[in-house]
């Protein structure tokens, strides 16, 4: 097991015994005397693979991908209101035109994905997302800055869910988790290196250009330049994957066969897409999904508002945004071995959650500026924790059918941009510095994700029930994972 797994590996329950016979089956077909020494280090060595070529790309281009899509919360404390003419709730308009524009197509995207493939679809998005971001940085008026941010959100749906999606075609389920939970680290991630870096990106005294237009078109030129390297790296799934040996290729398409959840290969049937359509429980699901999401944004977009209506001046407010983030970044390293704590995602996921209902509760309660930062922190936290657990829960929990991880990993992060909507109006400036609106609906919203939490392990755990009692002697029967 290589540093990866011990530091974020939040979803294994895989036993021993039935990992070694994964393993042999995988190779063989039957179980042989090759040794579980020999089949750990094929596996070891395909994931290396996969991580350094996939893995790592996806999260470099997620990191920029956050960042882009944040940089409007830098840009509005270096003068963007006040050059465009923005008063009251317009830049919560444009906030909520991202969202708008990024759900009119979320949904469907994976399926194009599956048409397209992902190593045509997800670089061109980016590209795409790229050059859109550079533009914000042209504009003369609050008309074009909301016609760009919809042109944003439409550019950038389907880049998450995609990747969530290939991921679930390339790694074994036991390991699928850890790895999504690797990725959504990027997240915080970029709050701690945008915050910095925007803030510098600010000073720029130029004649013509304004501070808030260099973080637009620096930040989108170097997208579409790291974008266009994902034509050469991304895969569509390990049965056609390039980079891997025969044997390697070979090995996956029984492993995956055998724990069922294929490869990748399989073709998307109408009537199973309906039939987990139809599944109340992967609906209830996403509400933990949404109250850490929520939480997130929280952070991302609105952090250097709270923390410039404190006191602090605009570089400074900047500078700090990034300390919510890297409370975030390190929560979600240590993630893995919190939920081996608490034996399961769901009752480590509640914890998360409360961590931010309590750090909401601090910012509401009062104006004092060091319990307000510890509050943000504390949303920072467990907000980002949530985001390591719920997607890879989500997506490992439906990993049964590739008709199940498609509509798991689109409706994870459908929800998840959904949060947007609320978000962007409830942290409005009227509210200003308290924003107990903002704070409030915040408060509620973790409630409802803690209880979708609880509904969900009690859920799981009688279908389990019912699937043990329903198999044939030694059959293997799908588990939920909670």
């Amino acid at each position: 097991m290589n540093s990866s797994d011990v530091s974020l590996d939040i979803g294994a329950k895989v036993s021993k015994v039935e990992y070694t016979e994964l393993t042999d089956v995988a190779l063989h077909g039957t179980e042989d005397s090759v040794s579980i020494e020999q089949n750990n280090k094929l596996l070891s060595t395909y994931c290396r693979k996969v991580d350094r070529r996939i893995l790592l790309y996806a999260t470099i281009l997620c990191i920029l991908n956050q960042s882009d899509r944040g940089s409007i919360g830098v840009a509005k404390v270096v003068g963007l209101e006040n050059d465009l003419g923005m008063v009251k709730n317009d830049f919560n308009i444009a906030a909520t035109l991202f969202t708008v524009g990024y759900l009119s197509l979320e949904f469907f995207s994976n399926f194009v994905l599956k048409w397209v493939g992902a190593s045509r679809l997800l670089p061109t998005l980016g590209i795409l997302w790229g050059v859109v971001c550079a533009l914000q940085g042209v504009i003369t008026t609050k008309g074009q800055l909301y016609a760009m941010r919809i042109l944003l959100g439409m550019s950038e749906c389907g880049f998450t869910a995609g990747i969530l999606l290939i991921l679930s075609f390339f790694y074994p389920k036991h390991k699928l988790t850890t790895r999504v939970g690797l990725f959504y680290l990027s997240s915080p991630l970029a709050n701690v290196i945008s915050g910095p870096l925007a803030s510098a990106l600010s000073q720029i005294h130029h004649p013509t250009i304004k501070r808030w237009q260099w973080v637009f078109i620096l930040e989108g030129v170097i997208t579409v330049a790291v974008s266009i390297l994902g034509y050469f790296v991304l895969q569509d799934h390990p049965e056609k994957c390039k980079f891997l040996n025969t044997e390697e290729r070979e090995f996956i398409r029984r492993y995956k066969h055998r724990e069922g959840t294929l490869g990748g290969s399989q073709k998307l049937a109408a009537r199973d897409v309906f039939q987990v359509l139809g599944d109340w429980q992967v609906w209830v699901m996403m509400g933990a999904t949404f109250a850490a999401c929520e939480a997130c944004g929280s952070v991302s977009v609105f952090a250097p508002e709270l923390i410039n209506e404190l006191g602090f001046t605009a570089a400074q407010a900047q500078a700090m945004s990034a300390l919510p983030s890297a409370c975030g970044a390190i929560a979600m390293v240590f993630i893995g071995r919190f939920v081996r704590v608490c034996g399961s995602h769901w009752l480590a996921g509640t914890s998360a959650l409360a961590t931010v209902l309590i750090g909401s509760i601090m910012m509401v309660s009062t104006l004092n500026v060091p319990v307000r930062i510890i509050g943000l922190c504390l949303t920072g936290t467990g907000g980002f924790a949530g985001l390591g657990i719920f997607p890879g829960w989500n997506i490992t929990a439906n990993s049964q059918s590739v008709a199940a991880s498609t509509v798991a990993s689109g409706l994870t992060v459908f929800f998840g941009s959904s949060s947007g909507f609320v978000l962007s109006n409830v942290f409005i400036n009227s509210d200003a510095p308290r924003f107990a609106i903002g704070h409030t609906v915040n408060i509620g919203i973790m409630v409802l994700g803690i209880t979708s939490c609880v509904v969900t392990r009690i859920s799981m755990g009688r279908r389990n029930r019912k699937l043990r009692e329903t198999r044939f002697g030694g059959e293997k029967v799908f588990q939920f994972e909670y």
